[in-house]
């Protein structure tokens, strides 16, 4: 099963909160059956969010988790509306991780380390602000192999 898929791109979301956010990156994941046990899933987000913030700078956070209510590594990518408040930050755009905890390896730290490298490139992430369609938004993950 791919990491990333056009069902798994919500694009113009409007979302208000952190918890809406994380809310409906758990229902999408639930709904294309990469969840086992979203409640799990979620209170593993709410862990890993009370360590430290991932809100990251330039309109960006990484929600992830590894949990056992994973059933299929994924990533989810929104991109709301309007900016919400994120801790400290302004965010705009939300990719959300989902690694099964159990024989994860460091799946989950390539994954991070892949994406974080790519959204230091303001050309990137200007274009994902202004893609036209989840197709677009698939194309330019992939490009960079994160999907």
């Amino acid at each position: 099963m791919k990491l990333i898929n056009e069902n798994l791109i919500l694009l113009d979301m409007n979302l208000q909160s952190k918890d809406d956010i994380i809310s409906c990156i758990a229902d999408t994941l639930e709904n294309n059956q990469r969840l086992c046990d979203k409640q799990q899933y979620i209170r593993d987000v709410y862990t890993r969010e009370d360590e430290i913030s991932t809100a990251m700078g330039s309109s960006i956070a990484i929600p992830h988790a590894l949990s056992l209510g994973v059933k299929h590594t994924s990533l989810v990518f929104l991109r709301l509306q309007n900016p919400i408040q994120w801790d400290d930050d302004q965010v705009q755009m939300v990719f959300g991780i989902a690694v099964r905890k159990e024989n994860s390896g460091n799946e989950h730290l390539r994954i991070l380390s892949n994406l974080a490298r790519k959204l230091m490139n303001t050309g990137f992430t200007n274009e994902l602000l202004q893609a036209v369609n989840q197709s677009c938004c698939l194309n330019l993950l992939k490009e960079c192999s994160i999907g």
